[in-house]
Parts: C-alpha cells; structure tokens; sequence
C-alpha cells in the first residue's frame, strides 16, 4: 500500500495553486436550517462546518439564502434541522426561475450561491 500524498514531488508553486484552487470549489458540506419558507420550498442555512482563511485562521461560512430543499415526500423543515448542502456545477438562478433548462446567467462554477438542502439527516445532537 502507498501511503504518500497525490502532489509529492510537485514543486511548492504547483501544489500552492492546487491548494487556492480546492479552497474555493464547493461540493457538499453538512448545514444547519436556520429558516424555512414552505411557499418557496427554500431555506436559509448555515454551513455546519468552518473554512481556513489564508492565515490558517478559522472562519464561519457565511449564511446561505434561498437554497432549494429537496423533499421527495412533504415534511415539516424547521430551524436547526441537520442537512447536506450540495453545490452545482454552474449557475442555477434561471433555472430555478423559470424550472425549465436554461443557460446559467453567470461563470460561477461550486458557488456557496447555488446550494440545495437535502434535510432529514439525524445528527448526534439531542
């Protein structure tokens, strides 16, 4: 088994702009509901987890608005309910306005802008 990292024997250049790169992608990250508004079906929610500024210092995400909550089957969505925030590729904004496919409005690409809330998650908290 090799235990050594993908980037070992990049040189330090190469490895740093790998790294600025995947500080800014977003895939998925676990989130808090901070508010839910069942007309819309979209929710306010907080990131649950905190990102490293360049200094190495830790820093909250910031509170993500209007994000569409996937429900395959109707439920109640309230304030602190866990969930999984997965990023789109591109732009979803006309998508999500219109609900048929459209050219995104802008390049944004894993933007904190374009998140869907799957909740129903248990998390350990009581």
């Amino acid at each position: 088994m090799n235990n050594s990292t993908e980037t070992e024997g990049f040189p330090s250049g190469i490895q740093a702009l790998k790294t600025e790169i995947l500080s800014s992608l977003h895939c998925a990250l676990p989130g808090t509901v901070e508010a839910f508004d069942p007309e819309t079906g979209t929710a306010s929610v907080r990131p649950a987890l905190k990102r490293n500024r360049r200094n190495g210092e830790p820093c909250e995400m910031p509170l993500l608005q209007d994000v569409p909550v996937f429900m395959p089957v109707p439920f109640e969505v309230n304030p602190g309910d866990a969930c999984l925030l997965v990023f789109a590729d591109c732009d979803i904004d006309a998508w999500f306005e219109s609900g048929r496919a459209e050219v995104p409005l802008s390049g944004r690409q894993h933007s904190l802008s374009d998140a869907f809330a799957f909740v129903g998650f248990k998390t350990g908290r009581k």
